[in-house]
């Protein structure tokens, strides 16, 4: 991983899953290297990502849109 918590896609997919609908927005106020909105993205959700570290914020910038 890219950032010291950083969690497995499988388990926010799983967490995403089940508490969204498609199109429903997704709140990361902690986004690190961006996981939760990586997720967000490719199961149809919308997504909002807070990060105060620049080069985590960077990181998930590539990740989300690359």
């Amino acid at each position: 991983g890219k950032h010291p918590t950083q969690k497995p896609e499988c388990l926010l997919e799983r967490i995403i899953l089940s508490s969204t609908k498609e199109n429903d927005t997704v709140l990361d106020p902690f986004m690190g290297s961006g996981t939760t909105c990586v997720v967000a993205k490719r199961l149809n959700r919308k997504f909002i990502g807070i990060e105060k570290e620049k080069r985590y914020f960077d990181i998930a910038n590539k990740r989300i849109y690359n």
